[in-house]
């Protein structure tokens, strides 16, 4: 299978493509994809640390569907993740010229989100988690304060600093900063 196709598919045990998610692809405003066998420029591997599984991305095509790469390891179950997610690792990635992205936590079910309050972690009633419009991620080789200042200066949403954990939520709500552990 070329790198191309596994640019279209999260690596989750099988090598089929949800129906559609191809058609969606070539729908795209960047125009046609590379004719078969023509090796992308760059792909950018995002790497899920809870399911350990693989996406790799095309930055020149449109993004494929995440939902599923990014469901609740918990539950197992998937929402509609905001688009805005997957091009802000995206351009993480670029500027700090990294080809990985490690993601911590995408979607999370209420009710895992309300076990982990039980449980005394640091997770808010109504995470923008639980609505797909937040993921926790981080770099290799880039420190957490440097990415923590990037996201900020990306004045896109939510920017949490994680130092202990060593990771950087980032969200598509209302613009505000915090610090966790």
């Amino acid at each position: 299978m070329s790198r191309l196709a596994l640019a279209l598919l999260c690596i989750a045990g099988t090598a089929h493509a949800k129906k559609g998610d191809d058609e969606r692809a070539h729908k795209a405003p960047h125009g046609p994809p590379p004719a078969p066998g023509t090796k992308p420029d760059k792909l950018v591997d995002l790497f899920n640390e809870h399911t350990h599984e693989w996406l790799a991305i095309d930055p020149t095509l449109p993004v494929p569907n995440v939902d599923r790469f990014l469901r609740d390891h918990f539950t197992n179950k998937a929402t509609a993740m905001d688009a805005k997610l997957i091009p802000i690792l995206l351009s993480a990635a670029a500027k700090f010229s990294v080809d990985t992205v490690y993601v911590v936590s995408g979607f999370r079910h209420p009710k895992y989100n309300l076990m982990l309050r039980k449980k005394g972690h640091q997770v808010a009633r109504d995470s923008e988690h639980t609505h797909g419009h937040a993921i926790d991620f981080y770099l290799p080789h880039v420190t957490t304060p440097q990415l923590h200042a990037w996201a900020k200066a990306q004045k896109i949403g939510g920017v949490g600093l994680y130092m202990e954990s060593g990771f950087v939520h980032m969200d598509v709500g209302p613009i505000r900063y915090w610090s966790g552990d």
